[in-house]
């Protein structure tokens, strides 16, 4: 058998790795989910990134300065509500601390994290709530929803990984690699690049609310665009199945825990939604029985906020949706 000569060899190995080398180099140059470096502005980036890791990160950055001590936390829904709003209601300093699709186990798994932080105190605690939140009670993984190795306890290497291994996906790489060759934004990159300005203000991390400007413009024609209105047309007002069980249980007997041990004024809010599905009764009781029934909130089945106008998308709700909830729930203060 002949022999190849090694230099053969070692150069066909690199030219069977140069595809792959040369995206390492274009991962490493364009850091597209900003986790190789530490930057001072992380509102303007083209591409969607980890909310959670995010949100951490500018803490991390701000919280000697801001002093941080209230925080609104759950999924990408508490866009309706603005810290600037939420200032009128408490003494403090808020930042909205949200991550992607974010569970019961997301949460206690960042309040564990918070409650490490030198001289942290969190006097308040707003959590924006729907059903999949109550469903999730242990912590997300994948590329949109891992948080930075200081709030997780898993290893730098881990973390980094996993955005090197979701950067090579197909499904991120071909839009991502699009949108550098030709700045123009496709509505198959939805999710993978970012849509419009800049969606988070610096300090508190609120959502700017741009498209408010669309829906003066528009008028009917935006939800028109947005929402499938004959699909909402056939749905009916339903009750959703009880998922909160013993394991879920515990997760809210860790957040009431939390809040007891660190003195935070609670507020759970269960959000409306647009297809009117009502959080379960039984589920309701639970929430009440461990996190005290003065702290829990149904709007799930609110029949006016759960009007399609009042929503961005099938998902979101508006800004003036969260301001009605803030001053139901603070009323009586």
């Amino acid at each position: 058998m002949k022999l190849i000569p090694l230099h053969r060899f070692y150069l066909k190995c690199l030219l069977l790795a140069s595809p792959f080398l040369l995206l390492l180099g274009i991962y490493v140059a364009d850091d597209p989910f900003m986790v190789l470096r530490k930057y001072t502005d992380y509102d303007h980036s083209p591409v969607c990134l980890s909310e959670g890791a995010t949100a951490w990160t500018k803490y991390k950055m701000l919280r000697s300065e801001r002093h941080y001590d209230s925080f609104i936390m759950g999924n990408s829904c508490t866009r309706g509500f603005l810290c600037s709003d939420w200032s009128q209601y408490i003494q403090g300093s808020p930042f909205r601390f949200f991550s992607n699709a974010e569970g019961l186990g997301d949460i206690c798994v960042k309040l564990e994290a918070l409650g490490k932080q030198p001289d942290q105190s969190v006097a308040n605690l707003l959590i924006v709530a729907e059903l999949s939140t109550l469903e999730n009670y242990t912590p997300r993984g994948g590329l949109m929803h891992i948080m930075p190795p200081d709030v997780t306890g898993k290893s730098w290497m881990s973390y980094q990984s996993a955005f090197l291994q979701g950067f090579l996906t197909p499904k991120f790489l071909f839009p991502y690699l699009k949108y550098q060759l030709t700045g123009t934004f496709e509505k198959s990159m939805e999710g993978i690049i970012a849509e419009g300005p800049a969606s988070h203000e610096l300090y508190t991390n609120d959502y700017v609310p741009f498209l408010e400007d669309s829906i003066r413009r528009e008028g009917e024609r935006f939800w028109q665009r947005r929402i499938d209105l004959r699909r909402l047309a056939a749905i009916s007002p339903t009750t959703a199945p009880s998922v909160i069980h013993r394991p879920h249980m515990e997760k809210l007997k860790e957040l009431a825990d939390f809040c007891q041990r660190h003195h935070t004024h609670l507020k759970f809010v269960l959000i409306p939604n647009i297809e009117r599905q009502r959080i379960n009764p039984r589920d309701i009781k639970c929430l009440k029985q461990v996190l005290g029934a003065k702290n829990v909130y149904d709007f799930s089945n609110h029949r006016t906020l759960s009007d399609y106008h009042n929503f961005y998308d099938w998902a979101h709700f508006r800004v003036k949706v969260g301001r009605h909830i803030m001053k139901e729930i603070y009323k009586q203060l």
